[in-house]
């Protein structure tokens, strides 16, 4: 089995693996979400004569495993680290999802920030309460207020400063 090791922050690891297993290494499946945004990073391995002479990082970031079918496959570090930078991305999509939902019910961005974060385990020292709701509120400010989202959640007499 092929382990591989992506540099992602601690927020964002926490999150993937109560979203998509609880131990690592995740087990990756070619036909899932990750798998296929990670079988596009891969790269099928050289003859051992070919190969560069990097040095193999350090497995400090999420442990993967790749399925069977990629096992003659590798994933360089810089294919890893921009791995990581599409899991932050896919992490603050799905944590505006969740809010939004939240918030068309609630009418309260930071208890909902605070049930995503208790939802998923998330150590506020790991990523800052304040730096998640300006995500959501530069997302609310950007997106919601151009595709008329921002109405039908709020609504025109609720004052967005939840």
């Amino acid at each position: 089995m092929s382990v591989f090791s992506i540099p992602t922050r601690k927020h964002v690891k926490q999150y993937l693996l109560q979203e998509f297993g609880p131990a690592e290494p995740l087990a990756i499946h070619q036909n899932t979400f990750l798998g296929r945004l990670i079988g596009s990073k891969v790269e099928k391995k050289q003859p051992y004569r070919q190969l560069n002479k990097e040095a193999k990082p350090a497995l400090d970031g999420l442990l993967i495993s790749l399925p069977t079918a990629l096992k003659h496959h590798t994933l360089p570090l810089p294919a890893a680290v921009q791995l990581a930078e599409v899991l932050n991305k896919f992490f603050q999509q799905q944590m505006i999802q969740f809010v939004k939902g939240q918030v068309a019910v609630t009418q309260n961005e930071r208890g909902a920030l605070r049930s995503f974060y208790a939802l998923y385990d998330i150590n506020p020292s790991d990523y800052d309460l304040e730096e998640a709701r300006k995500v959501y509120r530069d997302y609310k400010d950007r997106v919601m207020k151009s595709n008329g989202h921002f109405d039908f959640i709020y609504g025109d007499d609720v004052v967005a400063s939840s």
